[in-house]
């Protein structure tokens, strides 16, 4: 059934005259009568009583002038949830990211989309880095952000650096120190997290270059307990920059190997394969600018070398739309 034949059939009940509905419909008279025919012969059914000039409604033209009004509407309905699909303005979103960066991010990045984007539904998943990757690939995220930088099949931006940082009970022996040599940590007792953390590898790859051999005292998955022990005394602690730091009894030092900062980039990841709509692209966009202003680690820019960027993501891979 062509949805024009419905629209036609409401306009002549409404103006009860064919001449008028031609009018308002745009076509002319004998060609709004055929439709009107084309559709009874359809349904079986005469639709209007021809009294002369006059038609009215028969009892099934009243029977289903409704149900018509009903299907016109909710017709006009998909195409306007097309037109906002298409603008941007509605949709649903998948973002995973790294529990650090939930906290220290994407919290008030979140509130600020949402007062602005409200139609957006942005549903959340907390991972680490591999398994968000594992994620996108297999098509239940459309963004990861993390310390994950985009791999051959991946298009990413990068957003800002994490640092490596070296957590100390608050105290004169650090008190001059603004940043810290990895040599420097051999013979501390040290917090690290757990190996399969992005930064931990990197800790464990500037000991081999340095040829030292950590003395580690706890792994730990929780960032935050690491912290808690190294303020009591227990040790070192060697964290990311994407930790929210609450207590002021610690001392925190960046982590630099032969004088340049040890760490890498976060980043906003998706599949190339896939396209992402319009209000995908927005999302990218604003978390970019929101990063800009305001990141996890920015005090560190003063008293670090900056962190150079991954040469081969210099220039941010464009996004697929549709």
């Amino acid at each position: 059934m062509d949805l024009r034949h419905l629209r036609y059939f409401v306009n002549v009940a409404e103006t009860a005259s064919v001449s008028k509905a031609a009018l308002r419909v745009h076509i002319s008279q004998p060609a709004l009568s055929r439709q009107i025919h084309n559709l009874e012969n359809e349904l079986g059914l005469c639709l209007f009583d021809r009294v002369g000039r006059r038609i009215r409604l028969t009892p099934e033209g009243e029977d289903l002038l409704e149900r018509s009004r009903d299907v016109l509407a909710r017709a006009e309905a998909i195409r306007e949830r097309a037109r906002q699909l298409t603008a941007g303005a509605v949709g649903r979103l998948r973002v995973g990211a790294t529990s650090q960066t939930f906290q220290s991010v994407m919290a008030g990045f979140l509130a600020e989309y949402r007062r602005s984007r409200p139609s957006i539904e942005v549903t959340l998943t907390e991972a680490g880095g591999v398994r968000l990757l594992d994620l996108v690939a297999h098509g239940d995220l459309d963004l990861a952000v993390g310390g994950i930088l985009p791999g051959a099949r991946f298009g990413g931006r990068l957003l800002f650096p994490i640092r490596l940082l070296a957590i100390a009970a608050a105290g004169r022996r650090w008190k001059q120190r603004a940043t810290i040599e990895v040599v420097d940590l051999a013979d501390e007792p040290l917090l690290l997290l757990n190996r399969d953390f992005g930064t931990r590898q990197l800790f464990d790859a500037a000991c081999r270059i340095t040829h030292i051999r950590p003395r580690g005292v706890l792994e730990s998955n929780a960032v935050h307990s690491l912290i808690a022990l190294a303020e009591a005394g227990h040790g070192i602690a060697v964290v990311p920059s994407t930790v929210r730091f609450l207590s002021r009894k610690i001392r925190i030092m960046p982590i630099v190997q032969d004088g340049k900062s040890l760490g890498t980039w976060s980043a906003v990841v998706w599949d190339l394969r896939r396209s992402l709509p319009v209000y995908g692209e927005a999302f990218i966009a604003e978390l970019e600018a929101y990063t800009r202003r305001t990141f996890p680690g920015k005090p560190f820019n003063a008293v670090a070398p900056p962190l150079p960027r991954p040469r081969d993501h210099e220039d941010p891979p464009t996004v697929r739309r549709r």
